[in-house]
Parts: structure tokens; sequence; C-alpha cells
């Protein structure tokens, strides 16, 4: 018995003493499962924020017309759209319901995509041009309804797949083909895209794209080309002015005997790099049925250097134009322009990320996926070079140009984004500060993607 009791002492004695490490090492498992389990709810909670956020529209390889997003199965509706107010050098202040623009697809089978997008421009359209519902002389909207893409995607295998017949955005510069408001910085586009590439530039066309290699993707396209003659009008469609912006087709009006052919190479093989190169051929009936030869080519780059927050930009596209005197600019007493032998126009941007470097306590709750984005691009525009000896040289800013623009964007998500820039022409002067394309302004703008 007393053996017995000896040993009962003995073993309570050191369960005694085990019992503070033993609870120590509870302590421990406990602080570690706690700790596990708080990370899995909050990644749980990021994903369900992620999910009703939607896809990341500011991706270009992602955007609204993506090959991935279009794949989701049955009808999907998505948008974006932008706004605008405008301090310009002179004239009034203007407001401006820039872009309202629909993009309903829809997966036909899983090998049949419809794709395309309806756009509402500066606020709709009067019924009676000069009219409101009011009975007013002057019209309440200046603007248009456009379809911008409308076609069936018969998707084959990764390497060729078909795009109907139908409406779709020529494949040159990677604006033109991703112009959503969260692709760019500035509150307008690039002002590349306007007289060089006039975007937003679509055709009926049909064609077709796929992968070469992992890291390297093809378009081509045949479509209706541009037009210089207009049927019913004397007006030249092709200027130094305007550039190739009034030149894009009129769908029924337009001259299908003479169509265009365009071909486009993406590459994004480097980590941060996405690049791609373009070319447009077509030919253009002009004075007394006189035709020019056009062909476009596009080269352009974005890259987010790794690890860092710079994001640099640039872009050249260049028009070789063979046979200018028999375009009607060159041949039309009612106009001053003149068009020579090519077209060009380039720009350089730089970027830079700063949310990042932000205090850790904004990058948390609202500010999660926010950035702030402070950029600056420089911009040549040459509509009038190549010219021939008898030409006019129009110098006031409104054909050969450059502009500065710097500005800031601040992303309160990767789906909307606050936007000012201020723009100068540095070719400007009095000629042009009431041009809305030409003039030097201050801006502030919204765009939203989803």
């Amino acid at each position: 018995m007393r053996c017995f009791l000896r040993l009962s002492v003995q073993t309570a004695t050191l369960a005694a003493a085990a019992f503070p490490s033993l609870s120590a090492l509870a302590a421990d498992v406990d602080a570690s499962v706690i700790e596990t389990l708080q990370k899995q709810i909050q990644a749980l909670t990021e994903e369900v924020e992620r999910l009703k956020e939607g896809p990341v529209s500011a991706e270009d390889a992602k955007a609204l017309l993506g090959e991935d997003f279009l794949k989701q199965k049955g009808l999907t509706i998505g948008f974006y759209g932008e706004a605008k107010y405008r301090f310009p050098e002179a004239g009034n202040d203007t407001f401006d319901p820039h872009r309202f623009v629909l993009t309903p697809s829809y997966q036909l089978a899983d090998w049949l995509v419809f794709n395309s997008e309806l756009e509402f421009e500066h606020g709709g359209l009067d019924e009676v041009a000069g009219t409101t519902g009011s009975g007013s002389s002057r019209s309440r909207f200046d603007g248009e309804i456009e379809i911008e893409q409308f076609y069936v995607d018969i998707l084959l295998n990764p390497h060729f797949n078909i795009r109907s017949l139908g409406i779709d955005l020529v494949p040159v510069g990677r604006i033109n083909k991703y112009h959503e408001p969260t692709v760019f910085y500035s509150t307008e586009r690039p002002e590349l895209y306007r007289e060089i590439i006039p975007s937003t530039w679509f055709e009926p066309s049909m064609g077709a794209f796929g992968q070469i290699t992992e890291t390297l993707d093809y378009q081509v396209m045949v479509s209706t080309g541009l037009e210089d003659f207009i049927s019913g009008s004397t007006a030249p469609g092709i200027t130094a002015g305007n550039g190739m912006r009034a030149a894009r087709p009129r769908y029924r009006q337009a001259d299908e005997e003479n169509l265009a052919y365009t071909g486009r190479i993406h590459y994004h093989g480097v980590p941060g790099l996405d690049a791609s190169t373009s070319a447009y051929a077509t030919k253009v009936r002009g004075f007394n049925e006189g035709e020019s030869v056009l062909i476009l080519v596009d080269v352009e780059a974005a890259y987010r250097v790794p690890r860092t927050g710079l994001e640099l930009r640039g872009e050249f596209a260049y028009w070789f134009i063979n046979d200018p005197q028999n375009l009607i600019a060159n041949n039309n007493a009612a106009t001053s322009d003149d068009v020579g032998d090519h077209m060009y126009g380039w720009y350089v941007e730089a970027a830079y990320h700063l949310w990042q470097h932000t205090p850790e306590s904004w990058r948390q709750g609202r500010g999660a996926k926010m950035d702030l984005v402070p950029f600056i691009r420089y911009t040549e525009i040459v509509t009038q070079a190549g010219l021939a000896p008898t030409s006019s040289r129009l110098d006031t800013g409104a054909t050969n140009k450059e502009f500065l623009t710097a500005g800031l964007a601040w992303f309160l998500s990767p789906n909307f984004v606050v936007k000012g820039d201020w723009r100068r022409n540095l070719n400007g002067g009095r000629a042009v500060e009431t041009s809305a394309a030409n003039q030097d302004y201050f801006q502030m703008g919204v765009g939203v993607v989803f």
C-alpha cells in the first residue's frame, strides 16, 4: 500500500511539473491553428470581393471583347463609358457624356461565340436634326448611335479560327483594338488615334485569328477600304486637316470594289512587355476616277518594368500614299488642303504606378486595389509630308503639330478611374484655339468598365 501511495505521489508530482509545459504547448498549437484559420478567412474574403467586382478589364489581354471573357456560357452584357468636363484655352467650358457602350455577347455553342458592340456618343441623337421634343430650334443632342462590332467567332483550334462576315475593329494599334477608358491614362485617347489611326476604326469585314506560339498570336482581316471619293459629295475624304479620319467607309455608300487587307502580329513573351506590329493596304478612288494606293505600317509596345512602378509606352504609324496627285484634296478648288506622299505620327509616354509606394494602411480595405498613375506623353502628327513643289503647307497647328500631355489617373478599382490632364499644342496658334481636336485644355474625366 505504501508502495502504491509512493508511486501515486511521484506520478502526481511529475504531472504537476509537466503541466506548465503541456499548457504552453497547447497554447502554441491553438495560436497556430487560429492564425491558419485567420489566413484562410482572409483569402476567402478577398476571393468573394474579387468575384463581386468582376473581371479586371484594364488588362489588354482580358479586355471586354477578349477571348477569355467571351467564352463564358450564355448571354453576357458588358459595358464601358466615359464622361468629361473641359476647360479650353478659348471658348466655353463644356461637358461631354462622350461614350455609353454596351457589349452583348452570347455563346451559341462551345465553338461559336457571338460578339457585338453598340455605342451611344455625346448623350444621344435627336429624331429630327435641329429640333428637340420641346420644339426648340436648337438640337439638344449632337451624338451618334453606332454598331461598332457585330460578328461570330468560329473557334476551330488554338492556331486557326474564323471571324465571320460582319463589322469588326481594324487590328491596327493597341488603342484601336482595346479602347476602354481604363486602358489609357489620359482623358482622351492618344492624339495619334485621330488623323493617323482614325479610332474608333471599324469596317465591314471577315477574317481569321489564332496562336503561332504561346507568346505570339496573329489576326488577319479583309474589309472595305478607306474612301477619298464620297458619292454625292465634292468634299475630300483624305485631307491634311483630318488625315484619314473622314475617309472611314460609310457602309452601304462605300465602294466595295476596293477592299482592304490587314494583318497583325502580337507578342507577349517577355514579362511586362506587350507589343505588336500591323500593316494595312487598300486602294482609293479619287479625282477624275484616278486611284491612289494607301499602305499603313504600325509598330507599338508597352513595357511595365518588373518590380517597379515604371511603365513605358510608344507607337509609330506611317502612311505611304502612292500617286497623291489623284486625291481630291489636291485637285479641289474649294479646299486649301494638300496631301503629300506620306503621313506619319508617333508618341512616347512614361507613367508611374505610385500606389504601391503609399503607406500600407492606405492599401487595405477600400484601397486594396487602387492605383495612382501620373503620366507624361509627347506626340508628333505630320499630315503634310512629301508635298509637291506647288502644294501649300498649312502651319497653323491643325496639320503638322506636336502635343505635350501630362496628367494623373486615379483607379479607385481596376474598373473605375478618375482622370485629369493638361494638354498643350506646341504648334498651335489663334487659328486652332477653339478647335476641339487641336486646342490647349485642362480636362477632367471618369471612365467605367464592367
